[in-house]
This record gives C-alpha cells, structure tokens and sequence, in this order.
C-alpha cells in the first residue's frame, strides 16, 4: 500500500471513529440538508457526484444506489467529512474560487496542474466531447456566458460545482474554471476542496 493510500485509509478510519460516536444523526442530517435516516432504515442518503450513496452506520463503508457498488475511498472520505460538518449547510447562489478556501491561495498552481490543465489538455477545443461526458456525473448544463459550456454538477450532499469550459481559437487556447457553491467553505478545507475538485475534472476525461 503506497503512503498516499495509507494516509487516505488513516484519514477514513478516523471519520468513521467520529462519525459513529455522533448521537442524533437525525438532527445532524437535518442540518446538512440530507433525508431522515430513518426513512432507510437508518442509513444515510446523500448525492454523490451523480449517483445517491447509501452510508450505514457504524461502519459508513455506503454503496450506490441502484449498482450496490461501493464508492471510491476519496469519494467516501469526501462523503464521511460532509456528514461531519457541524454547521447547517444550504446553497448560497454564489460562486467562489479554489482560491476562496482557507490555503487555497498557496496550492493554487498544484491544484490546477492536477484539475483544470488536464481537462483542457484532454477535451481541447471539442465542448460536446465535454458535454458527451458530463453525463458521468449527471451534469446539467447552465445559462452562462456565449462563448462558454457551463455545466453545474451535484458534486457532494448539497455542494454544487460549476464547469465553465471555453473552446480555443487560432488565437487563445481552451480554458476553463471550476467554481464551488460557497457553501462548500462550510464543509471543507483546501485540502478537500483540491480532492472534489480533481475527481470531477479527471472523471471527465
């Protein structure tokens, strides 16, 4: 097992330590805008980068609703750490940037060199190889700028990401920009925020 996995399976295990000491899991997907656990027989739904994830305490391991297979271990540990956000979580109407999440400043360039540069290496100037694939993640595109795709995607519980894809021309290369829902400064920290950020881009290639 490499390091990187060691400290992913490390980072899981604890959340899954904290996540089964929690007491009213009602109230707290309540608060994080998730249905009842009681209506499935106390497992946990929520959206999972366009598929419902069912999460069963103690253990939280979840499987995909209607293919039972179990999600990704960065999946999984991205679904863990929303369910233990401790404050309510609703959608803002606003946009931020990676660089919006406390230390996103600084891992700026590493975050795009593993993200938006190899969507855009990948996709090109073809918008509809982009939108072919956006259906990975049930994407659904969006009123935005002419010269642009913009596609909002369900990434985790009620965090929406929006993918602003511009083809290039003889003169500028394709571009693109990955905004989050600022709601997601709730939930997550840089770290998190580069992990949801490259999952989406390099599951579109």
């Amino acid at each position: 097992m490499t390091h990187r996995k060691q400290a992913e399976a490390l980072a899981i295990q604890l959340a899954v330590d904290k996540l089964a000491a929690q007491t009213d899991l009602t109230a707290r997907c309540a608060r994080l805008g998730l249905p009842d656990p009681e209506t499935a027989h106390g497992a946990i739904r929520l959206p999972l980068f366009g598929q419902t994830v069912e999460l069963r305490p103690p253990a939280f391991e979840g499987v995909a609703i209607g293919t039972g297979l179990p999600p990704k271990p960065a999946d999984r540990l991205l679904a863990l750490h929303y369910l233990l956000c401790d404050r309510p979580v609703a959608p803002e109407g606003r946009w931020i940037t990676f660089r919006d999440f406390p230390g996103g400043a600084f891992y700026w360039q590493p975050f795009l060199a593993r993200s938006i540069q190899p969507l855009v290496k990948a996709i090109g100037n073809d918008p509809e190889l982009l939108r072919t694939r956006l259906a990975r993640f049930a994407g659904t595109i969006e009123a935005g700028p002419a010269d642009a795709l913009s596609a909002r995607i369900a990434a985790v519980g009620r965090i929406a990401v929006l993918l602003v894809y511009r083809a290039g021309d003889a003169e500028f290369p394709a571009t693109a920009d990955l905004l989050y829902d600022a709601c997601a400064r709730r939930v997550y920290g840089a770290e998190d925020a580069a992990v949801l950020g490259g999952r989406i881009c390099l599951g579109l290639l």
